[in-house]
């Protein structure tokens, strides 16, 4: 009971708050419609993160703390690093197997993620230093976060599906970033790092609930969820990278055939 007491509940609360709130957002989406949020719009929804989910998450966490952070005028350049810190304790939470503490912390990486942009466009201080910064911090951020659970499945076969899931997850991000360079427009796919994120982060917070049923007693637990979750991104990132590679590819021979006409 004590050690449900300090590594289970505390988040189990957390996590209900979380679902009261949904509960709130959705009954006002019914007196006052849906928000209209300008970067959920120019992001899009996907088959695996409908636009109720990240309107609800901005309404709640992420426009408050925004005005909190613009009022202080905080530097979107510490935002950006702060999430860097947020994604090492999430590894280091894998590792020793802290799964519901890990979630949350990447939610709050996650959510600097979006603030850091956000916070720079309000006080008109853009930079592509700041850009750069980011975008690095970002895949720093995914590799630590799956370092942890590398190690936390080192001894089982869930850690060939890791290697998988990180290399679909890098490779997402570097066939956009390349296309970008060539001047390719590439933002097809559905397992982009918003929905990355979300599917790692609630595998993290539920797995601990759902292994005290098919798991009570053991002393290094599978964490059936996680593996579910990391499954879900082993296989779609890597099929967003490969649709990315083939759409930029043909892009590209479109460009060259109108170059040498």
């Amino acid at each position: 009971m004590d050690i449900f007491l300090i590594t289970i509940l505390p988040f189990s609360v957390l996590a209900l708050f979380f679902l009261g709130m949904l509960v709130v957002f959705y009954v006002r989406t019914l007196v006052y419609g849906m928000p209209n949020t300008q970067r959920i719009t120019d992001k899009g929804e996907t088959v695996f993160l409908g636009r109720f989910f990240m309107e609800y998450w901005f309404w709640l966490v992420v426009n408050p703390v925004q005005k909190i952070f613009v009022n202080a005028r905080l530097s979107p350049d510490i935002i950006t690093i702060t999430s860097l810190f947020f994604g090492i304790g999430a590894g280091i939470s894998f590792h020793f197997g802290w799964f519901a503490l890990a979630g949350w912390l990447i939610f709050a990486g996650g959510t600097c993620d979006i603030l850091d942009g956000a916070v720079a466009r309000a006080l008109k201080t853009t930079r592509k230093s700041g850009a750069f910064l980011d975008s690095n911090i970002d895949r720093f951020t995914e590799i630590f976060t799956f370092a942890g659970l590398l190690s936390y499945y080192r001894d089982t076969p869930v850690a060939y599906l890791v290697y998988f899931a990180i290399t679909g997850s890098l490779m997402v991000s570097y066939t956009r970033a390349r296309s970008e360079a060539l001047n390719v427009d590439c933002k097809v796919g559905n397992m982009q790092r918003a929905e990355r994120i979300v599917y790692t982060g609630f595998g993290a917070v539920l797995s601990p609930i759902v292994s005290t049923v098919l798991e009570p007693n053991a002393e290094h637990p599978m964490f059936h969820l996680m593996i579910v979750a990391l499954l879900i991104i082993a296989i779609f990132s890597n099929l967003t990278a490969i649709r990315r590679f083939f759409y930029t590819l043909g892009k590209l021979r479109e460009m060259d055939k109108s170059t040498n006409k």
